[in-house]
């Protein structure tokens, strides 16, 4: 068959719903559930020319294994306890540890490449691990003014073992910070920048190429405060830079991923 490319973007929008229950003044539980909305748009570039027959060829063959979708479905929980100290560093400011696991309820796939190799029609995007993996996540923030704060954050999941799929996840790792200004009692705007890290995910023991990946990304977002303990926050991230970390793989090309989270404290 000529030679051609497969070319596959991919855009996130991400609905979570968040519980935040305090135990007393410096431990709460978190419970996040998030559903997300995954829009894949694939074509065909060709390398090399090539006739109608063979270009229908490769069409097939690009459905076969990542066509234009749009794909939908809760992702895996994430119950976290989380310890809260003030005063750690200079006064006013506040630092959280909070550590817990994932909880399977992201639909999982059969291996693709499995699939793929038999001429069969497969999935490579699942919505979850199939498996409870370690989480841990770290915030200190402090006051720059009185209506100006700053945040330093990091987040990492490590999956441990492989799911009854023989799919093992990759870790995973998020480093920030974010400016936040208050405007009123009920609204906090926000804008700062991440880097994320993702390792190898591997089906039987065999590495995942389309795993492996480095990015830094601008974010921008805001919460709303509606009262009753319930908040709404609007955030975007936005894809500075992408470099993935195996030479033969074909990481999707990340999109911009859109996130609106409604959450109660209690």
């Amino acid at each position: 068959m000529p030679a051609h490319r497969h070319d596959v973007g991919l855009d996130v929008t991400r609905l979570e719903i968040g519980a935040q229950y305090a135990v007393n003044d410096d431990w709460d539980l978190w419970l996040r559930v998030p559903y997300d909305i995954k829009e894949r748009r694939a074509s065909l570039s060709l390398i090399d020319p090539a006739t109608p027959s063979e270009q229908a060829d490769m069409q097939r063959n690009l459905e076969l294994h990542h066509g234009t979708d749009t794909l939908h479905g809760f992702g895996d929980a994430n119950i976290l306890v989380a310890h809260s100290s003030s005063g750690l560093f200079a006064a006013g400011d506040l630092a959280t540890v909070a550590f817990g696991a994932s909880v399977p309820t992201g639909r999982t796939e059969d291996d693709p490449f499995v699939a793929g190799a038999v001429g069969r029609s497969h999935e490579h995007i699942q919505f979850g691990n199939g498996t409870f993996d370690p989480l841990l996540e770290l915030y200190y923030s402090n006051r720059l003014s009185s209506r100006f704060g700053g945040t330093l954050f990091g987040f990492a999941r490590v999956p441990l073992y492989e799911n009854d799929h023989g799919y093992r996840g990759a870790p995973e790792v998020t480093v920030g910070g974010l400016i936040s200004y208050t405007t009123t009692s009920w609204l906090t705007l926000r804008a700062g920048l991440s880097g994320f890290y993702q390792g190898y995910a591997y089906w039987d023991g065999a590495r995942d190429i389309n795993t492996g990946l480095l990015t830094s990304a601008a974010l921008i977002g805001g919460e709303l405060s509606v009262g009753s303990g319930v908040f709404v926050s609007l955030n975007v991230t936005v894809p500075m830079s992408q470099q993935t970390l195996s030479d033969s793989g074909d990481t999707f090309e990340q999109g911009p991923l859109l996130s609106l989270t409604t959450s109660y404290s209690f």
